[in-house]
């Protein structure tokens, strides 16, 4: 005889679906709490920013110490000119600067464009030098420019800052940096940080920057501890190689992300990163699957490459933290099952 219609068929719990909805559900109401009071902190360290910006310069004077802005760089954009422009005209920095444009090869247009500035007078000469780094061996292309880069930078100079070359800096802003370094001499570092936001209303890019916005929540507070390597201020002294377990040496030991490593080195040496109010703001435009997925293998890359550990020293630090992100990542990514 014929089957029923219902016959093959086999009854599904719903206690699958319905516990899939309720991890969503609090998932997002805890992240979005916890957004919120960022927002809130964000807000209120906006609204001090100027009587902060203004108090640092005025506590630094004539006392600030010779600091010197290494910016690598690869290839230039329509933007270039007026960025350069404004981070060595305009920083508002109360000591004697100098800056180094680092670059790979002569051939980059950056090199070309940076001379070009000059020979108009668009940029001065006196405390302005472009170095050419090479091809990198051991380590990223970027951090090879950095190291290539803080090697040469004079003994006068007290402080590196390290700065993406797009990256505009309000008046006061390294003097803000400079306060919150040198005012601690247990911090390692003083940072800024980006926040993210979507370029376009894309899923693609809203992915991007909801992990991202898992680290703002600490960095909002102002006592996040990370470094950014678009805008990180620290001692010369730091930075050397003759440092035991320093900076420079794991920069050099097979060295991939110039910021991890820089977090990671001040929280073996239970040290401190300042992160004052200074966000930048970064707009995502992903427009395919495969920027995306490169994005996070980056992310998840860098997880694994900042400090070797000694033999005593098990790498199950890296791999707690790459699980734990990827788990919330997937969490707050992918939408809840249907009813």
């Amino acid at each position: 005889r014929g089957q029923g219609p219902s016959s093959g068929r086999t009854m599904e719990s719903p206690s699958s679906a319905v516990y899939l909805n309720v991890a969503h559900a609090a998932a997002y109401a805890a992240f979005g709490l916890l957004w919120l009071h960022a927002a809130r902190l964000r807000r209120r360290s906006a609204r001090a920013l100027p009587a902060m910006l203004s108090d640092a310069s005025r506590a630094l004077g004539d006392s600030a110490p010779p600091l010197c802005v290494v910016l690598p760089v690869k290839g230039a954009h329509a933007q270039s000119a007026a960025n350069w422009r404004a981070q060595c005209c305009s920083h508002g920095y109360a000591g004697p600067v100098s800056f180094l444009f680092v670059v790979q090869e002569e051939e980059d247009e950056a090199y070309s464009l940076v001379k070009q500035l000059q020979a108009s007078g668009s940029l001065p000469t006196e405390n302005v030098s472009v170095l050419v780094a090479g091809l990198a061996v051991g380590t990223s292309q970027k951090l090879h420019n950095l190291i290539h880069a803080v090697e040469r930078i004079g003994e006068q100079s007290e402080l590196v800052l390290m700065l993406d070359d797009d990256m505009l800096l309000a008046p006061g802003a390294v003097n803000l940096l400079a306060h919150e370094l040198l005012s601690d001499p247990n911090a390692l570092a003083a940072s800024g940080f980006s926040c993210d936001a979507p370029g376009r209303w894309t899923v693609l890019a809203h992915a991007a920057c909801v992990y991202r916005l898992i680290l703002e929540i600490s960095v909002a507070g102002g006592e996040g501890s990370h470094a950014w390597g678009g805008c990180c201020l620290m001692r010369r002294a730091d930075l050397l190689e003759s440092v035991p377990g320093g900076v420079m040496a794991h920069w050099k030991n097979r060295g991939y992300s110039d910021d991890w490593i820089i977090t990671a080195v001040a929280r073996k040496q239970r040290r401190r990163i300042a992160n004052p109010p200074l966000l930048f703001l970064n707009l995502v435009d992903f427009r395919s699957p495969s920027q995306l997925y490169n994005f996070f293998h980056r992310q998840f890359f860098v997880l694994d490459t900042y400090p070797q550990p000694s033999p005593d020293e098990p790498r199950i630090q890296a791999h707690r933290l790459r699980l734990e992100s990827y788990a919330l990542a997937s969490l707050m990514g992918l939408p809840p099952p249907p009813p």
